[in-house]
């Protein structure tokens, strides 16, 4: 606080001097020069005066392009606190007026437009500021800012003034109140070195607004792919509902009209006398109606929804391989493998592997004249292995024709899942067929769970 008896009747001398027109030395306007001695202004103040108040302090200052700064030095003091910013960063403070505070702002300053912001509170009486910045160039040059009436007052309503690079033209100039006396100020303390302040590149404002709005996409993503999953869910639910009612009213309409008239044709056979050319038509539609029983027996098989796993799919081919050759002179050995897990198996898996097996046995019957056929069933990783061999005479699978032997048909199955197809002879005779496929994982471990309960 500038208490002095001797500073208030200079500063109201001054004041009157001015009036009066009278030329003061120091005492008119700021000098443009810093003190020789000091490297300081002038004290300078708003035009009015009063306790408690709190004035914002305006410079800019440019330092050429392309030119380097060897060193800066900034001195100041007020009555009473003061805080101080290059480029809205923080310098420093200070509460005592009659210590000159210096700081080296040689890491803060490079070629472009700078400002420098001095906020400084008073509690009552006179008050003033007092600023002086030194600026030498790589070139030689030197720039030197003193406090004068060149300085701008920023109102208090204006919030970025420590960072704006000009002034609004009803900013106020800064009073000069009377120039710097050395005998007020003769202590200078050094402040320790500031540093530039480095901020990183997700403190930037770009980057925090373009990883808000990229959150932003992201959860608007989120919930449109999860509102797509939820009703993909729902549609599967649907389906397997669909699939179940279709298998049951196939099984239980169509089903039981071919059983009926399977039966109604054995009894018509036991009225009819033996001979009768009608015996052997009755016989005839028996075999074929038996023939649509087991085919539509299978297509319930496939679209029934709860018989989607592996392990339901490894005994319905058991099976049908015991039917397949119960009248045969073929004997069918099963390699199962035991205790197989009731991971789901898509509908088109099971019904593309169940047509190539069909077609692999369809071979053996007919072309291999084996006496005995090897079914073989496995889970391999997340997938199934199918493995048919035989006993019979074999072949050679390159000089057989691609479209002959349903082999084609086999290898387009096996395709069509995503899967492998191979046949092998082997070494006694006979032949080895191997089919593999993926098996598509639908739903979540509690869906999985389900099946298991479902399918015991």
């Amino acid at each position: 606080m500038l208490r002095s008896r001797m500073r208030f009747v200079s500063a109201w001398m001054v004041g009157v001097f001015l009036a009066a027109g009278i030329s003061l030395p120091g005492a008119v306007s700021a000098a443009p020069a810093l003190d020789a001695n000091y490297g300081v202004g002038s004290w300078i103040w708003d035009h009015q005066t009063y306790d408690r108040q709190e004035c914002r302090f305006w410079k800019s200052f440019e330092i050429p392009r392309g030119v380097s700064v060897k060193s800066a030095t900034l001195r100041i003091t007020a009555d009473n606190f003061y805080f101080v910013f290059l480029d809205g960063q923080p310098v420093g403070q200070g509460a005592d007026w009659r210590v000159l505070i210096e700081y080296d702002l040689s890491q803060l300053l490079e070629s472009g437009t700078h400002v420098l912001a001095v906020d400084v509170s008073n509690d009552f009486d006179v008050a003033g500021l007092l600023v002086g910045l030194h600026i030498n160039l790589a070139d030689g040059s030197v720039i030197e800012i003193a406090s004068d009436d060149t300085w701008k007052i920023a109102p208090r309503n204006v919030t970025d003034w420590k960072q704006r690079t000009r002034a609004p033209a009803e900013w106020p100039s800064a009073k000069v109140l009377y120039p710097f006396r050395p005998e007020d100020n003769k202590q200078i303390y050094q402040a320790p070195v500031s540093q530039p302040v480095v901020i990183s590149f997700w403190q930037r404002r770009w980057f925090q607004i373009s990883t808000i709005i990229l959150c932003v996409l992201a959860a608007a993503c989120s919930l449109f792919l999860f509102s797509r999953l939820i009703l993909k869910s729902r549609m599967e639910r649907m389906v397997r509902r669909e699939r179940a009612r279709i298998a049951a009213d196939l099984h239980d309409s169509l089903g039981g009209g071919l059983t009926q008239l399977v039966i109604l044709g054995d009894a018509s056979k036991r009225v009819i006398s033996n001979g009768s050319v009608a015996v052997d038509t009755l016989d005839r539609l028996c075999d074929q109606t038996r023939n649509l029983v087991r085919g539509m027996n299978e297509a319930v098989w496939l679209i029934n929804s709860q018989r989607d796993n592996l392990r339901d799919f490894a005994s319905y081919l058991g099976k049908h391989a015991e039917l397949f050759f119960h009248d045969t002179p073929v004997r069918c050995r099963f390699e199962i493998e035991k205790n197989l897990p009731a991971l789901p198996c898509d509908i088109s898996v099971r019904r593309n592997l169940f047509l190539a097996v069909k077609e692999a046995f369809t071979n053996v019957l007919r072309h291999s004249g084996a006496t005995e056929v090897r079914l073989g069933v496995r889970q391999e990783r997340n997938g199934i292995r199918i493995i048919i061999s035989d006993n019979g005479r074999g072949f050679d699978p390159s000089a057989v024709d691609g479209e002959g032997n349903g082999l084609a048909n086999m290898k387009h199955r096996a395709a069509e899942v995503a899967g492998t197809f191979g046949i092998q002879r082997g070494e006694e005779g006979g032949c080895t067929v191997t089919l593999g496929a993926p098996l598509q994982f639908k739903g979540s471990r509690k869906s999985l769970r389900k099946t298991s309960r479902t399918n015991p």
